[in-house]
């Protein structure tokens, strides 16, 4: 009986128009209908002017869709909790419960056509969750349609969402589903959702940053270890050079059966992630670059995988733990430098072409059948092959394969210059076919009759081998003094790339023969390190660090890093002149023009990173008309300044200050008796033309909060508040 009560008052309310406001329904009725919902405030409808949502009035309870219209804000307060109606999620298949057709859909949603502010914080965070707390139960989504603006979403806990059918070929899956133009998401906790956040119909600006992705519990009652993970986003369309930045997330699925992250058409940049268990399934067909810059994949069936018809990806500096494939990447230009693979492979795939050097595989193969350059890499201790499976024209250059059941793959018409194999089991996994090149290699076998003995190779025994390198049974493969190694490579004028594993200069005269030549492997004996720049990127207007910054050199897209969460970066170059471009979301592109870098020295750069005009903030709204009386010397201050505003004899009565910081929250207040009046008088003319006396009014602010403890630098807003008016005035404390 009470179940088919609420069917029916369910269909009759959410059949009203779209337009309607908020509903309210009453704690008796709450109480009476849903025990478990007692003193909790039912809502539903359409928000039509500007709404907070506060702690006082926990928990909300969303028994009616809530649909906030274009033009209206709602403003959810830190400690508010938020809880949807929610029902059982049978498969991957049902749909029946989260279809919305005039609001029959029994889990239910947050619709944004205007703008949703959700800032929490770490003591207070938001949470979003099922009004039921059962087994398989879920809600709807956050859905930020194509007509939102931007949104914010900081510090808040969402759990237990699934998915919403809008129309055909609008499907948001995620629990935060991105259609909008500009979100940022930060330091928000995403459980046991069928995906945490979704991205569509490519957006211009998105955020998703220091946030945790955690699923433990199954998300349906018949299928085990079914979801489409962390984040997935799809651009739609190809060619879109729209940017997502996913930094400094973890991502912790211990019961899904897809990636962490999935990547549909969308250029990315994946920086100082952590995944767990899942890793990141690239789809891309995009012109601009991707960029894949130290994340820890950690027992991650595949790390990065993909087939990415793509002008160019990137992947620096991460680590590979455990897995199958660290890296499986194909049909892509790629540039795969410095990453270390521990117990997985790196593969490229026959149709892709680029550049693979500097990287570590202990345990792994590094296989590269594509038409790529492959330098300064090592494979070691691999079950498989070490370096190789060449079906191109490929050349392997100062890479070295110790240790493995096979030195190298089943070469065609690859060049070996300057390689190392020794300790390995057997020489090629499925027999030599084509004729590679040898040249100037230490081995410890003999070259088999396909191949091609290039000159200068040296064949050593056993006893021999151990000697290359520092210390080879540790994994230190640096070239001992009095190496056969060391000045015995090929090429040694017009080498292509200028350094070895180390960022030491390539070529240098080891043996102090006075004839420089290169060394064999990856490793140039006693050459000394390469300069470069180093710094921080930061905010000038308040001088705060700005995190997760691209820095190109010269703005070629391969010669790269970012800022970490801190700002902080290094970069080593060879000695010359620089150009240095900086470029972070929501952030103007910055250049610094003829920077210099002398060898072994680090120039110190901190680049400045500029908001663009007009880029929103939580200003307090004002009154034009008295925007001129009200002002603030120094400004920027330190340790105080001194607020000036002038006031009618009427107004000044209940005159107050208000001091707010850039989150919106209230730092200080000055009454109207704290106020001093100076002596002047100002006589203004209303616009209705009437005569009005006004009185100049100052107040000190000494840079401290209500509870007298110094505030950050940064920037504030003042407000005056007296009467009906209100004016506000922009302050900036550096200290």
């Amino acid at each position: 009986m009470i179940k088919s009560i609420l069917f029916f008052l369910a269909f009759v309310s959410l059949s009203l128009s779209r337009r309607r406001n908020i509903l309210l329904s009453s704690l008796f009725v709450a109480g009476f209908l849903f025990p478990f919902l007692l003193y909790s405030i039912e809502v539903g409808g359409h928000l039509t002017e500007d709404t907070t949502w506060s702690p006082n009035n926990n928990p909300y309870l969303v028994v009616h869709d809530v649909f906030v219209d274009e033009g209206v804000t709602l403003n959810i307060l830190p400690g508010t909790v938020v809880k949807f109606n929610s029902t059982i999620l049978v498969d991957e298949n049902d749909f029946s419960n989260f279809i919305y057709y005039n609001g029959t859909n029994i889990a239910k949603m947050l619709l944004v056509d205007g703008k949703l502010i959700a800032e929490g914080t770490e003591e207070e965070p938001i949470t979003f969750t099922r009004g039921q707390d059962s087994l398989y139960y879920h809600w709807g989504v956050i859905y930020l349609t194509e007509f939102a603006d931007r949104c914010v979403f900081k510090y808040c806990n969402i759990e237990y969402a699934a998915r919403m059918m809008i129309l055909v070929g609008i499907l948001p899956v995620g629990a935060i589903s991105i259609f909008n133009e500009e979100t940022i998401i930060e330091n928000c906790n995403f459980i046991d959702n069928f995906c945490g956040v979704f991205v569509e119909f490519f957006p211009q600006k998105v955020i998703i940053k220091n946030n945790y992705f955690f699923n433990i519990e199954n998300i349906y009652s018949t299928v085990v270890g079914y979801a489409d993970g962390g984040i997935r986003i799809s651009a739609g369309v190809t060619n879109v050079s729209d940017i997502v930045l996913i930094a400094g997330n973890r991502f912790n699925e211990t019961d899904i059966s897809y990636s962490n992250l999935d990547i549909n058409n969308a250029p990315v940049y994946t920086v100082f992630n952590q995944f767990n268990e899942g890793g990141i399934n690239a789809g891309m067909e995009s012109e601009t670059p991707s960029y894949f810059y130290y994340n820890n994949f950690i027992d991650c069936p595949d790390g990065i995988n993909g087939v990415c018809q793509v002008d160019s990806i990137y992947i620096k500096n991460n680590r590979f733990i455990g897995g199958y494939d660290g890296i499986s990447i194909n049909h892509a230009f790629v540039e795969i430098s410095d990453n270390y693979f521990e117990g997985c492979d790196m593969d490229t795939g026959l149709e892709s072409s680029g550049k693979v050097y500097n990287n570590i595989a202990n345990t792994g193969r590094i296989r590269t059948p594509g038409y790529l350059e492959a330098y300064n890499n090592i494979s070691f201790d691999s079950s498989q092959l070490g370096i190789g499976a060449t079906f191109r024209n490929v050349s392997f250059n100062n890479c070295s394969s110790i240790n493995n059941e096979y030195a190298f793959g089943g070469a065609f018409w690859g060049i070996y210059n300057n390689c190392i194999f020794t300790g390995n089991n057997n020489i090629t996994q499925y027999g030599v076919s084509g004729n590679p090149v040898f040249r100037n290699c230490i081995i410890d076998f003999e070259l088999p009759p396909e191949c091609i003995n290039g000159g200068g190779n040296i064949i050593v025994d056993s006893l021999q081998a151990q000697s290359i390198f520092e210390d080879i049974q540790n994994g230190d493969f640096h070239l001992a003094p009095g190496s056969i190694a060391v000045d015995a490579g090929f090429d040694t004028l017009g080498y292509y790339y200028p350094f070895d594993m180390d960022y030491n200069h390539r070529v240098w005269d080891g043996d102090n023969n006075g004839t420089a030549i290169i060394d064999i492997g990856p490793y140039e004996f006693g050459s000394p390190s390469f300069g470069g720049i180093h710094g921080i990127t930061y905010d000038p207007t308040n001088g705060e660090p700005v995190d997760y910054v691209l820095i190109k050199i010269n703005n070629e897209p391969g010669e790269f890093t970012f800022s970490d969460s801190v700002g902080s970066y290094e970069y080593k170059l060879p000695a010359g002149i620089y150009d240095v471009y900086a470029e972070r979301v929501f952030y103007d592109d910055a250049v610094e023009y003829q920077i210099e870098v002398l060898d072994g020295q680090f120039t110190q750069l901190d680049i400045p990173m500029t908001q663009p005009v007009g880029v929103e903030e939580h200003e307090i709204p004002h009154n034009s008309l008295l925007i001129s009386h009200l002002s603030n010397y120094p400004n920027p201050f330190n340790p105080s300044t001194t607020i000036s505003f002038s006031l009618t004899a009427k107004d000044a009565q209940d005159a107050k200050i208000e001091i707010y910081n850039l989150r919106g929250q209230k730092v200080k207040t000055f009454s109207n008796l704290q106020i001093s009046k100076s002596p002047n008088l100002q006589i203004t003319k209303s616009p209705n033309h009437q005569i009005t006396q006004s009185s100049n009014h100052q107040v000190v602010w000494n840079g401290k909060d209500s509870s007298n403890k110094s505030v950050a630098s940064g920037i504030y807003f003042v407000r005056l508040k007296a009467g009906e008016v209100e004016a506000s005035q922009k302050m900036l404390l550096l200290k």
